[in-house]
């Protein structure tokens, strides 16, 4: 039917008369759908960029860069301890989410590519992003007990995980199941399955009705029926999630591993490759390394990984070397951080089969609702824990992650829902929140150069005038001179910048609107950077 009224002048000029959609959301009319339905399958869909996306990728960047560098002021904001969830352990599950939800865009299978070759794409951008992971977080960017700055990566020490190396395993994961697990489903639905992820096909005669009622079906049961089409890619994630949430429960150190030891102590190297084995104020405790390295990860990570090649290391003794380690970004716990994703790139797929907000909105809130309760009704089992990745917590987080997406998506990308009376303050909003977006689309830059990993400060803080040369650089000079003493920030803090909360705080946020105004002219320059 939608073919044979597509060739009636009647619905040309009513085609014609349908408001174009703004670039800058994706909210469709009735009008846009049937034109969808009617257009030629030889061209390829003009893509829209998800402004909501860019904004949630960019609310983490600042709440990552708040947490790293002011959480030592503010131990609310820093992570947990152990047990509990602290506004730092929103920032992993999150990122791992919304890179799912890219996902959902970007792995696609264009005409005359194979699904192998788009792994192998996939692949080498997940290697382009662990290696710089090894850069960032391995150990390269070091500096002696005198502050001095150097660049010396030392592998006989260098720690293999971190948050890029996570996203990098993770991202294999997700892509292999997507591309090589088979779907379920009729033809149309497989047919528009593969039109999802970018092939267009060749349609059969009269397959374009087939499709069109099969859309509109699709928009009656909200989307429901990917979770059947896609039901051995969900078995298939949820299997490695539960390998990696049966490690972590269920392996438990043999009684002589030093890592549960009555006594143990932090051990922290030089680069010289010696060090020292004893507590020291204001790092870790005795208690609390005891917790991870007695754990099923913190056991698996150092047989695995190494114990020299782990974030966190210590000792049954008060001397050197260490004798085992625990790692909050460790393999085993990456395993159960699969879910995270695989969830993301669900949302992200609700979108590209519905293609209509207000049915799309439904199926994230009650997903995201959903996945919040059951998260927060395991949680009395199975405590929230970011470090051991405990199924309640992966659960929470990405249902909060689902539904804080649908508020952005709802705002600034769905339009065409809003009534006429809150458009403007709609607009208003979107206004403000726009160097969220200009973060979240040059998040790589943001997150390397920024004190996320502290590449820009590394460097400034190379250039010094003497010795102690912790203290003569540009950036020392303005957090003590500045902050501390002109600005008097530093009143009641016994002159240690390190740990003084409001100085830590006002130079976090001047950090952070200085990036958001440097993002903001690359992307008015469409300048990107990307891996």
């Amino acid at each position: 039917r939608v073919q044979a009224l597509a060739s009636t002048p009647a619905l040309h000029t009513t085609m014609a008369q349908c408001a174009p959609v703004a670039s800058e959301n994706v909210g469709v009319s009735a009008c846009t759908v049937a034109e969808q339905a009617v257009a030629p399958q030889s061209a390829e869909p003009k893509r829209v960029r998800l402004v909501g996306l860019d904004m949630i990728r960019g609310l983490m960047m600042v709440v990552m860069l708040l947490v790293d560098y002011a959480g030592a002021g503010y131990a609310s904001i820093d992570h947990a301890p152990w047990n509990g969830v602290h506004l730092a352990d929103f920032v992993m599950p999150f990122f791992l989410w919304v890179s799912g939800a890219s996902m959902s865009i970007s792995l696609r299978v264009r005409p005359g590519q194979s699904h192998t070759a788009v792994f192998a794409t996939a692949f080498k951008r997940a290697v382009r992003l662990f290696v710089l992971g090894l850069v960032l977080q391995g150990g390269w960017l070091t500096q002696d007990t005198e502050g001095l700055k150097a660049l010396n990566l030392d592998l006989s020490t260098m720690r293999w995980m971190g948050i890029l190396q996570r996203i990098a395993l993770v991202f294999v994961i997700t892509a292999f199941v997507e591309l090589f697990v088979p779907k379920l489903g009729s033809e149309s639905q497989r047919r528009a399955q593969t039109q999802l992820a970018g092939t267009l096909l060749p349609r059969a005669a009269g397959e374009g009705s087939v499709l069109a009622e099969g859309a509109a079906c699709d928009r009656r049961s909200f989307g429901c029926e990917l979770f059947r089409t896609n039901a051995l890619g969900w078995g298939v994630v949820l299997c490695v999630a539960a390998v990696g949430t049966g490690l972590t429960y269920g392996v438990r150190p043999p009684a002589s591993w030093p890592g549960c030891a009555p006594k143990v102590y932090p051990c922290f190297g030089d680069l010289a490759g010696t060090g020292v084995c004893a507590e020291k104020p204001s790092e870790l405790t005795s208690e609390e390394l005891h917790t991870m390295a007695c754990s099923g990860p913190g056991y698996l990570d150092s047989q695995i990984l190494g114990v020299n090649h782990v974030y966190r290391k210590g000792s049954d003794v008060a001397e050197w070397p260490p004798k085992f380690g625990f790692d909050p970004e460790g393999f085993v716990t990456t395993l159960s951080a699969a879910l995270p994703m695989w969830l993301g790139m669900h949302v992200g797929k609700v979108w590209g089969l519905l293609k209509d907000p207000r049915s799309t909105l439904v199926h994230w809130a009650v997903l995201g609702s959903v996945l919040t309760l059951v998260g927060a009704v395991l949680s009395v089992w199975v405590p929230l824990n970011k470090r051991l990745w405990s199924p309640s917590y992966s659960l929470i987080m990405s249902g909060m992650a689902t539904l804080i997406y649908a508020a952005f998506f709802g705002l600034v990308d769905a339009t065409a829902l809003h009534p006429l009376k809150f458009r403007p303050v709609a607009g208003l909003v979107r206004t403000l929140l726009t160097p969220l977006e200009w973060l979240g689309a040059n998040c790589i830059l943001f997150f390397v150069l920024s004190d996320c990993c502290g590449v820009l400060s590394f460097g400034l803080e190379s250039i010094n005038w003497g010795h102690p040369y912790h203290k003569n650089n540009i950036v020392a000079w303005f957090q003590n001179a500045v902050l501390m003493d002109w600005l008097g920030l530093g009143s009641g803090c016994g002159g240690a910048y390190e740990h003084c909360g409001p100085a830590l705080m006002v130079y976090v946020w001047i950090e952070i609107l200085a990036w958001m105004a440097i993002c903001g002219v690359l992307y008015r320059k469409n300048m990107f950077w990307k891996i």
